[in-house]
């Protein structure tokens, strides 16, 4: 038993199997039984007990459980990974989803803005993994050390953070099912949308449908339910909370800046500047100082430019002679007019600028 004890310690590929115990055992002292009696003594051993729960019951307006989980969809024809985000009044059983390319943390903030919205008010409570965009640190007991902009986000709407024991789920059991049951009924099957924003609305409305079910125990739905959580939850602000990390960056010679392997335009005024760059869930900002001078599609692959043409023309018009060979105008895919304008400047004194 000691030895199996020690295991727990030991990685996964170097733990006692029963053969091995046995031949321990004949070898070191001098074990003389057989080796089927080690294998059922170590079955039994190894044989864990039924798991049970404590059945529980949450006061109405006090508490919510959040929870990612993945799925794949077709977007745009190609089979890619989406995160869900997952919240849940554990009264009423009121549920929101939402989808992002990724679980950074300021896919994190929006998505509880805009459950927040979605619910009218904000949970007193809400129950947590130790997930790293929220934690910094685990302290003992249940005292954390939370990240910067997750206590803002708290403080923005004043609500209390809950976090589980490390590697105990089940202590937001409510929102673990609803994880499950999201996979089921409604990424089953795989969902065939244009953007995420179709994707979201769709998911909006199953979450509304849902207000129908009954919940558990009981002959409210959840709508009727959630009037009574309503009740006791807490207002929302006067304005939502922006969801960004601010990061300062610098803008090379071609005005373009990068954020995580990509790079992304700015007016040539700009060139080889420094420069703020606020990142949302979906979007990139930059600012020169309090200035907004850029704004784009925020990319998650890798080695990518997110060129605006507009960024270029003053310079273009300096240069008419780099027009032909412009990424930012190649990239920029203009009605097929403006590249039958553009061959007939071609033949013209003064014609590229004109162009321009």
């Amino acid at each position: 038993m000691e030895w199996l004890r020690q295991d727990e310690q030991a990685p996964p590929k170097q733990r006692h199997t029963a053969k091995r115990i046995y031949q321990r055992l004949v070898e070191e002292y001098g074990f003389t039984g057989g080796e089927s009696t080690i294998r059922r003594y170590v079955r039994e051993l190894k044989t864990t007990p039924s798991k049970a729960f404590v059945p529980l019951e949450f006061p109405p307006g006090k508490y919510a459980q959040f929870d990612w989980g993945e799925v794949e969809i077709l977007l745009q024809g190609k089979q890619v990974k989406v995160q869900v985000f997952c919240m849940r009044c554990t009264f009423s059983r009121k549920i929101f989803i939402k989808t992002f390319f990724h679980q950074k943390q300021e896919a994190l903030l929006q998505g509880h803005v805009d459950a927040f919205e979605f619910f009218g008010a904000v949970p007193r409570t809400i129950t947590y993994d130790n997930l790293k965009t929220a934690v910094k640190k685990i302290l003992e007991g249940k005292n954390r050390e939370e990240q910067d902009r997750f206590i803002q986000l708290r403080s923005h709407y004043l609500f209390d953070s809950y976090f589980c024991d490390p590697a105990k789920g089940n202590q937001k059991g409510q929102v673990e099912n609803l994880v499950k049951m999201s996979k089921q009924q409604f990424f089953t099957p795989m969902p065939s949308v244009s953007s995420l924003d179709e994707l979201n609305q769709l998911l909006l409305d199953k979450c509304i449908s849902y207000e129908t079910t009954l919940v558990p125990r009981s002959k409210l739905t959840v709508r009727e339910a959630f009037q009574k959580d309503k009740e006791n939850m807490l207002p929302l602000p006067p304005y939502p909370l922006e969801c960004y990390r601010s990061l300062h960056v610098k803008s090379n010679s071609l005005s373009m800046v990068t954020f995580e392997q990509n790079a992304y335009s700015v007016p040539v005024s700009y060139a080889s500047s420094p420069l703020i760059c606020k990142v949302f869930a979906e979007r990139i900002e930059i600012y020169s100082k309090s200035e907004l001078i850029a704004t784009h599609e925020r990319c998650f692959e890798r080695g990518k430019e997110r060129l605006n043409y507009d960024h270029y023309l003053d310079l273009l018009l300096i240069r008419p002679g780099a027009v032909a060979f412009a990424r930012p105008l190649q990239q920029a895919k203009l009605p097929l007019i403006y590249l039958q304008f553009q061959e007939q400047c071609k033949r013209r004194p003064g014609g590229m600028k004109e162009f321009v």
